[in-house]
């Protein structure tokens, strides 16, 4: 193997750890769940006019969805929400697609963006997330996602990957709050619990420290608070557990997981974190099970699949570790841990040369953050 290739294996291994130290964990989005507010935006239209989320906010519900032309699921979503658009505009309905088609905005991609628009007749803004600022803010984890918002900001449904039978529960609850027959906070929907705000605060702060790095010891203080304000929000177990798997403290974090999977017994992160424990303490059948009820679940979760990816691997079974990494791919390209997952399966193979190319993808995409 050359310098180069060392070098690349060398530096992904390093940064692996560091990266799920600076990405915390939530629901389906990163870092944010149904009941929590949203973040504010400010981007351009397709035709360089500024929006802000505040000017975009509807009477009774707005729904973002975040798509990309490389997305196959991602028509399908804005159609979807351009006929929900037309029968429900009138009745206290907006929508808003935001492009997060990569960190760059070239001629190129506008014009693709362009065409998309123009060819599925979309009548609702379409946003330009140059950079992925607005993308990384909500956490997306998977493209289409789209993210549902009552009148005060708070979001009342999301769903990653645009999957059919989730498409068509979001569809009924929009419209359930939308025809009278019910108000937005009774709508059928994953909307059931509203976290206390000092909890929200505490939690954001936790985020905060580990995205400063130089704070980061400081997150596990900020999680517990978190946890003693408010014991049934799960993001912050979700949280506080990832934090205990990069110190090694396993049994710490598995027992946070499980805490977040009784409060929340489909909770695919939860059951994915812990598959993962499963698998690597050798017992691959237990952590399959998971991770195939956790991908029976509503929404997509990448890294259910390069997880799977990394138990077919351990079976033998290379063809199936490799669809799953692709499946993982389909759903965000922009996720560096899949080619960190990826490659180290291929070293462990001695496909090196692929292993050098996954790794290199993981550092370009962690050096773009």
């Amino acid at each position: 193997m050359t310098f180069l290739r060392t070098a690349i294996l060398s530096a992904a291994i390093f940064v692996m750890g560091q990266l799920f130290l600076i990405i915390p964990l939530g629901a389906t989005l990163q870092g944010l769940q149904v009941g929590m507010e949203a973040p504010l935006f400010s981007l351009n239209s397709i035709s360089g006019e500024p929006k802000v989320l505040s000017g975009l906010i509807a009477e009774k519900l707005t729904v973002v969805v975040f798509w990309s032309t490389w997305s196959s699921h991602s028509e399908r979503a804005l159609l979807m929400m351009e006929r929900l658009y037309r029968k429900y505009g009138s009745a206290g309905l907006s929508v808003v697609a935001i492009n997060v088609d990569g960190q760059k905005s070239s001629e190129q991609v506008m014009s693709e963006i362009r065409l998309k628009v123009e060819k599925l007749k979309i009548s609702y803004p379409v946003l330009i997330d140059s950079g992925l600022m607005t993308f990384r803010d909500y956490g997306v984890i998977a493209v289409p996602s789209t993210v549902v918002l009552d009148k005060d900001r708070i979001i009342r449904y999301e769903l990653s990957g645009f999957p059919l039978v989730g498409s068509e529960e979001m569809f009924d609850f929009i419209s359930s709050a939308l025809n009278g027959k019910q108000s937005v906070d009774t709508a059928t929907g994953n909307t059931a619990y509203k976290p206390d705000k000092r909890a929200v605060r505490s939690f954001n702060m936790g985020k905060n420290a580990l995205t400063a790095r130089s704070s980061a010891d400081t997150a596990e203080m900020w999680f517990k608070k978190a946890i003693e304000s408010d014991p049934k929000f799960v993001a912050s177990y979700l949280s506080l557990g990832k934090f205990y798997l990069q110190r090694n403290e396993t049994s710490l974090a598995k027992g946070l997981f499980e805490k977040a999977l009784f409060l929340e017994p489909g909770n695919q992160v939860a059951l994915c974190e812990l598959a993962l424990l499963l698998i690597n303490d050798g017992k691959l059948d237990e952590g399959k099970s998971l991770l195939e009820k956790a991908l029976n679940q509503r929404g997509a979760y990448p890294p259910c699949y390069y997880y799977l990816g990394t138990a077919y691997a351990k079976e033998g079974k290379s063809d199936e570790a490799f669809k799953a990494f692709d499946d993982a791919v389909q759903l965000n390209p922009l996720d560096p841990a899949v080619y960190i997952y990826k490659g180290r399966v291929c070293e462990e193979n001695g496909m090196l040369q692929q292993a050098a190319v996954a790794y290199k993808k993981a550092l370009e995409l962690i050096i773009r953050e």
